[in-house]
């Protein structure tokens, strides 16, 4: 009897959850979705610019749709950590963290890689990466894959990062390039995603002195109890992409160059950073 009575909930609650994708008024009477998007840009272009992408999902599942971000990268993961998104739009280095410590499933990847750029000022001296030695250096925080991938560019370069520069960390891309133009460091290491959200007179000031190797881009999640299966919401965001005047203007604007479904065991090279972002968040 027991097992009947259970049998039945299960069943309206399944009805009652069919209703309501299909019923505009009873989707409507849902909380909203949160789509959260790592602080890789200013607040105000951040929202701007994935506008388009919320409007989308909000007519799409037929549910209001709030689209929000973190004053810095730790706020931001602390948040994800807790279970505050539905939707989560971040890179996929700090993305295979909040994979593996909260469960989000990956759904789409951008077209276009991420590297680590090391920028220094267009009439600086320097040529080489051992030249910055006792040089001040603008990063993300060094949990950051970024800042990660940056400290190897160091390496490489003849450098150790903790004795041979300085660090300044900073809460996002655009201010570690800003530093740069300012003479406040003589280098920066920002993703390469930064540059063309730059102003063409902030580019002109700043050139590339190394570039770090790629790894999959900005990627797509979902929290397990998502709206839809993951494999419906990875549909609706590449035919969002592909199919609409709009989504391709956003992933143009957003730098995505296009979404697609993860490669088979993708973003297992990213279980490189792992250790060093769990060191660097218990501090």
């Amino acid at each position: 009897m027991l097992l009947w009575h259970r049998t039945i909930r299960n069943l309206r609650q399944l009805a009652l959850a069919g209703i309501a994708l299909l019923h505009p008024l009873a989707a409507i009477a849902q909380p909203p979705l949160q789509l959260g998007i790592f602080p890789y840009l200013p607040t105000a272009t951040l929202l701007t610019t994935y506008e388009p992408l919320r409007q989308h999902l909000a007519a799409r599942l037929q549910r209001p749709v709030e689209a929000s971000t973190a004053h810095d990268f730790r706020a931001f993961v602390r948040r994800c950590l807790a279970g505050e998104y539905d939707l989560l739009v971040m890179g996929s280095g700090m993305g295979r963290y909040v994979e593996m410590e909260a469960g989000y499933v990956p759904l789409v990847v951008s077209r276009r890689k991420i590297h680590a750029l090391l920028l220094v000022g267009t009439g600086s001296k320097y040529a080489r990466i051992a030249e910055l030695r006792n040089g001040r250096v603008t990063s993300l925080d060094p949990f950051t894959v970024s800042s990660q991938l940056g400290a190897q560019l160091l390496r490489n370069g003849g450098l150790d990062p903790q004795r041979d520069v300085r660090f300044d960390f900073v809460t996002t891309p655009f201010n570690a390039a800003q530093a740069v133009i300012l003479g406040e460091a003589e280098a920066a290491i920002v993703p390469n995603l930064l540059l063309a959200q730059l102003s063409a007179e902030m580019r002109a000031k700043l050139r590339v002195l190394a570039e770090s190797p790629a790894i999959a881009g900005i990627t797509f999640y979902a929290r397990k109890e998502a709206a839809l299966p993951p494999p419906q919401l990875a549909a609706l965001l590449i035919d969002f992409s592909d199919k609409h005047e709009a989504g391709r203007r956003f992933v143009q604007q957003a730098q995505l160059d296009g979404l697609r479904l993860p490669a088979a065991n993708e973003f297992r090279m990213n279980d490189a950073f792992l250790p060093e972002t769990r060191r660097q968040l218990q501090r």
